[in-house]
Formats: C-alpha cells, sequence, structure tokens
C-alpha cells in the first residue's frame, strides 16, 4: 500500500511539472488538507470506499478544466478509489464550435483524465455530444473510447473496470469492500430533441450485472441526470429521462429482491441476499439537492454551472464562487460495512456542504 502510495505521489507530482500549463495553486493544498480532515476523523478506522464527483465544469472558453488537474492531485491527500467526473464537459460552448476545436478540447480533457494513475470514468453531459450544428458531432462510441477506454488499461484486481459495448456506460467493482459502482449515459440517444434517454438495452446491462452470487454487496449508481424531480429547473415542464421510471423499478425492485420487467427490460433480483442500492449521485442541475425516495438516496452536485434563482424547485441551494481561487467538488464516502454515506464538500462551502445520510439501511 505504502508503495502504490508513493507512485500516486510521484506520478501526479511529475504530471504537474510535465503537464506543462497547469500548475496546482497553493489554495488547492489548503482546501484538500481542510476537507480531508473532516473525512478522516469519520472514516475513523473503518473500511471506506471513497471517490471524487466533478461535474459540469463546462469548461470551452474558459479554464475550469484545471481543476480536473486538481482533484487527480488531491488524490494525494485522499487516495481514491478510483475518479468520476459525471460530464458536462463543455464540448458545446464558443471555444467548441468547429469540428477541429472540439476535438482538439475532448482529447485535452482526456488526456488530463488519463494522467490520473488509477481509474478514471467520464459521464456523458447532455451537452458533450456537441449539437451546435443540429446534429451530433460525436457519437456515443467516440466519448466512450476517448474518455473511458484507456482507464482499462489501469485497472487492478482490487479496483475492476467494465464497460458495456457502448463505452459510455459500465461500472467499477471494488471486490474487497463489496461495492459496485455503476456510471450511466442518460443521453445515449442521438437525437439533438431528446437529451436525456437512457436506453432499454443500457437498462438490461445495468439489470443484467446487479445480480450477485455473494450476500452483503452494495450498488451505487452515477448519472449525469436526475431521474427524480428534484432535480429538473421550473422551466422542465414535468420532462423527465425517458425510461426514467424503468430505470427506477430496477433499483426498487432490487432492493426488495423482486424480479420484473418493463419495456422490454427483464430482471430478476430474487436470489440477491442482503444486497442494497445505496445512492444515485447526479450533477447536470447546476445546484444542490437531495432526498430519500423508496429507501435509496438522491443526491445532486451543484458543480460548475450555473443556474438562474427562477429556476431552482424548493430545497435546492447553490453556493456563489470564485472559480479561479475555489474548487466544488464533493467527495463520496461510503462504508460498506456499516453502509453510511457523506458527501464531504472540497471547497466552496466548505464544512457546512457536507451531507450526510440517513436511508434506514
Amino acid at each position: 500500500m505504502r508503495r502504490l502510495a508513493l507512485f500516486f505521489t510521484f506520478f501526479i507530482a511529475a504530471m504537474c511539472i510535465q503537464g506543462q500549463e497547469i500548475e496546482i495553486p497553493a489554495w488547492v493544498d489548503h482546501e484538500v488538507n481542510e476537507t480531508f480532515a473532516r473525512f478522516n476523523e469519520w472514516r475513523g478506522d473503518d473500511q471506506v470506499v471513497v471517490f471524487p464527483i466533478q461535474t459540469d465544469v463546462h469548461s470551452g472558453g474558459r479554464d475550469t478544466y484545471r481543476h480536473v488537474a486538481y482533484v487527480n492531485h488531491a488524490a494525494n491527500t485522499f487516495g481514491f478509489d478510483f475518479i468520476a467526473d459525471l460530464g458536462d464537459i463543455g464540448l458545446d460552448l464558443p471555444d467548441t464550435s468547429t469540428p477541429e476545436a472540439a476535438r482538439a478540447f475532448l482529447d485535452r480533457h482526456a488526456r488530463i483524465h488519463q494522467e490520473y494513475p488509477g481509474v478514471s470514468v467520464v459521464l456523458v453531459g447532455n451537452h458533450d455530444h456537441n449539437r451546435n450544428s443540429g446534429t451530433a458531432l460525436f457519437t456515443d462510441q467516440q466519448l466512450g473510447e476517448t474518455l473511458n477506454a484507456p482507464s482499462q488499461a489501469k485497472a487492478t484486481p482490487e479496483c475492476q473496470l467494465v464497460l458495456a459495448l457502448n463505452p459510455t456506460y459500465g461500472y467499477v467493482n471494488l471486490p474487497a469492500k463489496k461495492t459496485r459502482v455503476f456510471f450511466l449515459n442518460t443521453s445515449d440517444r442521438d437525437d439533438p430533441k431528446n437529451y436525456y434517454t437512457v436506453s432499454p438495452i443500457q437498462l438490461q446491462f445495468l439489470a443484467d450485472n446487479m445480480r450477485f452470487t455473494e450476500p452483503g454487496w452494495n450498488v451505487i449508481v452515477l448519472t449525469h441526470y436526475c431521474v427524480r424531480p428534484i432535480g429538473h429547473w421550473n422551466s422542465d415542464g414535468g420532462v423527465g429521462l425517458h425510461h426514467g421510471d424503468t430505470f427506477l423499478k430496477i433499483l426498487s425492485d432490487f432492493n426488495a429482491h423482486a424480479k420484473g420487467e418493463a419495456e422490454g427490460v427483464v430482471w430478476d433480483f430474487t436470489s440477491n441476499k442482503d444486497c442494497r442500492v445505496i445512492a444515485n449521485l447526479t450533477g447536470d442541475s447546476h445546484f444542490d439537492s437531495s432526498e430519500i425516495y423508496d429507501g435509496i438516496i438522491f443526491a445532486i452536485s451543484q458543480g460548475y454551472g450555473g443556474v438562474a434563482p427562477q429556476e431552482m424547485p424548493e430545497g435546492s441551494s447553490v453556493t456563489k464562487f470564485d472559480m479561479n481561487k475555489m474548487m466544488l467538488v464533493d467527495i463520496a464516502a461510503f462504508k460498506p460495512a456499516k453502509r453510511e454515506l457523506r458527501l464531504f464538500r472540497l471547497g466552496a462551502g466548505g464544512a457546512d456542504k457536507d451531507r450526510r445520510f440517513d436511508s434506514g439501511q
């Protein structure tokens, strides 16, 4: 373990030197150390799954892509199991308006993620196909092969990465911690009129890989879009995730050890023993919010995007901050044995934005 920690430290420090344009400001270390102190006190001697949730950097035309490197740097202190970017990296903003500029931007974002020596997964956001011209500039296959496929070479027996044939979705498997973290694509149809879709093919992949032969496994699901109304802007008019009801039914039936069928998707969790979906962690909305629905935690991270006050639903909140002086990342920390989940705020809002959940598990 010590050798691995030394390797991470050396590699990321080298990345900061050789990665030329991305230096780590002193304020980043200050924020990381403050957050780690709170996390470490809570962790105690318990086994913990820990990973950062970075989302909605929207960095086309601004330099928030640097914050991806800042998260890599934080791994020196936290020892993340893996890194999660929940999407909307900035592929439909002014600086990515041409195919050449968009490709260069995508490659740069992928390169920063790949400089992290462990597994890094990047979800597809509703702005990531680059639809400025009315059609998708990037297919799911192109996005997944660029952003996620390189991490397969960095997977280990302790942190396994399984990608679907469409590599924009899959799961991270942590066998020693009996935790499986799915990452899904909630924009997996190349249709400019329907941003938010999770296809039956993808839901079948989810259901098939939620069957466990061992008892005591935990499931966390990462998505860009929040299927629950707490994540919807007030102007959305009730439009939600296409096939979202089936997605929710799969999660609920998993916890009920039930079987079912809907929209051509079939599942059977009757053989699972003491396995549970803990949470669905999301971005997209540009505000913080959370709820417990049917015993499952749904938590939204604000990230780096903006939202008008009139768009915010009841119970949501926004933390204003200077992106040149602060980060806004949630550190997801989960104790498998106790089934306790915490979100520790790295950056804007500090300890006041830490979240603890009691889902009655």
